[in-house]
């Protein structure tokens, strides 16, 4: 994986493309719940978004990764992490 300056517009496209594609699964047995994705992985369903990003803390550390609230209709939300030392 290409670091974070590298990646530019690049940065979440591949955990995107991973809820795009599990979407369908995501939402038959997730819906309304929080889902964390690293890469093309999805690494768990969670209650609340601060659990999901916890553990991606936890288990991934400071990089990228996505956390999705599992709707059928998409409301778009963005955020910075304070975390992020670009």
């Amino acid at each position: 994986m290409a670091p974070i300056m590298e990646r530019g517009d690049q940065v979440l496209e591949t955990e995107l493309a991973t809820y795009a594609r599990e979407r369908a699964a995501l939402l038959a047995k997730a819906e309304n719940k929080f889902v964390l994705i690293h890469g093309e992985d999805v690494i768990g369903i969670y209650d609340s978004p601060s659990d999901a990003v916890r553990q991606a803390y936890q288990q991934f550390g400071n990089v990228p990764f996505l956390v999705k609230h599992v709707l059928r209709v998409e409301q778009p939300t963005h955020f910075t992490s304070n975390h992020l030392a670009i």
